[in-house]
């Protein structure tokens, strides 16, 4: 009998749809959680614990029928690695999500697979920047154990960029920072499941919208991608080598990639699912399942359910910050009324502190659409970019 342990930290914009997922399908499940704010929420299904403590026996007996254990945000990963070698549950070991979250580590196993390889190092000083930048040129200076975008810094020129390089230095002083050689070519992302450590392909989303440099701000996803299936098959074989090379075995994957001249470069690959809100563009199949329900379905039961999306074209656009300060509103009903958007969720309340790229990780919301033409999608979410004008203070 499967027995689902959900772990979610603080401040998901999953915990909802996860949980409400697993009691429509019926899953016998718990919740393990660092936020009193979940546990108020979810009620007799929660365990409250530490994600940098151990385990009590208290709480492993609580734990002793857990077969499977889904980390839920990238805030969740390690301890939950640490969950599936403590109750030897089903999901992925601690040493491989690990490796997938080192920058400089999955880095050196991601070149020796791929055609495209990225000279890195983890760096200790200024001088250490100046040289590499001047030996390999453009590079993307980085927090080694980062996550998404925050804190990620594009230099084309080292004394052009100096300050942005200093700044963001003086932000990260207590982290180990990596620095790579910057790899051109028009970026995607991935998103899957891992069945026994096979990959298995739910879809590809196209990254139409240059980043705003020199940082790395998301902004918008569509999918189908443009891609052909025969170059998409290569990137799912390439990825799948990729998580076995770094022991990734079951559960979602979310991966950021690029494409150069044909050649496939590897990002990162994260094994969670793709972050924020974006899920909630995709539904597939007449009952409209969601990216949560094949997930979950996929990690107890080793079964992909049918993944055809449900409408042509679906995106999605991260609302970005475009200041730091204190978010005060936006107009929904604006975002609303543009053609073919589909729907709109502000996840910011008022008050809420906010900091502008690369050093925040909050997004204003989400901005949803569907049509029939990739255009009209992508047309309904850069005018929903433009017309989102915050009041920040």
């Amino acid at each position: 009998m499967n027995k689902l342990l959900l772990v979610i930290p603080e401040n998901s914009y999953k915990s909802n749809d996860f949980v409400l997922t697993a009691e429509r399908l019926s899953i016998d499940f718990l919740v393990i959680t660092d936020s009193d704010q979940v546990s108020s929420q979810f009620g007799d299904t929660v365990i409250i614990h530490n994600f940098s403590e151990k385990i009590s026996d208290e709480t492993l007996i609580k734990l002793n029928k857990v077969t499977h254990v889904l980390p839920v945000d990238h805030s969740a990963l390690k301890f939950a690695g640490y969950l599936v070698d403590l109750l030897d549950a089903k999901g992925n070991k601690l040493h491989a999500i690990e490796h997938s979250m080192n920058k400089f580590n999955s880095r050196n196993t991601l070149n020796s697979i791929s055609n495209i390889k990225a000279k890195n190092m983890v760096i200790k000083s200024l001088e250490d920047i100046e040289v590499f930048v001047e030996k390999h040129g453009t590079s993307v200076l980085k927090p080694n154990f980062g996550s998404a975008s925050k804190s990620v810094l594009k230099i084309d020129n080292f004394n052009k960029n100096k300050d942005y390089i200093i700044n963001l230095m003086n932000e990260c002083e207590d982290q180990e920072m990596v620095i790579e050689q910057h790899i051109n070519g028009k970026e995607y992302a991935l998103e899957g499941n891992l069945i026994n450590s096979n990959l298995n392909k739910i879809t590809i989303f196209d990254k139409p919208i240059e980043y705003k440099e020199p940082y790395f701000e998301e902004s918008i996803y569509i999918t189908p991608s443009e891609l052909s299936e025969k170059l998409q098959n290569e990137i799912v074989e390439l990825i799948d080598n990729a998580c076995k090379k770094i022991g990734l075995e079951n559960g979602p994957v979310h991966v950021e990639f690029k494409i150069l001249d044909g050649n496939i470069f590897i990002i990162e690959i994260n094994p969670r699912m793709i972050g924020g809100l974006c899920s909630k563009c995709l539904s597939f199949g007449l009952f409209k399942a969601s990216l949560e329900e094949i997930t979950l379905h996929a990690f107890l039961y080793d079964e992909l359910k049918p993944v055809e999306l449900l409408s042509n074209y679906v995106g999605v656009l991260m609302l970005p910050t475009p200041q730091t300060g204190k978010f005060v509103s936006i107009n929904q009903n604006e975002l609303e009324n543009i053609d073919n958007v589909s729907a709109v969720e502000i996840t910011v309340f008022e008050n809420s502190d906010l900091l502008e790229p690369p050093y925040g990780d909050k997004y204003l919301g989400f901005v949803f659409s569907q049509a029939n033409e990739k255009a009209l999608v992508l047309n309904a979410l850069k005018n929903a970019m433009n017309t989102s004008m915050p009041i920040i203070k």
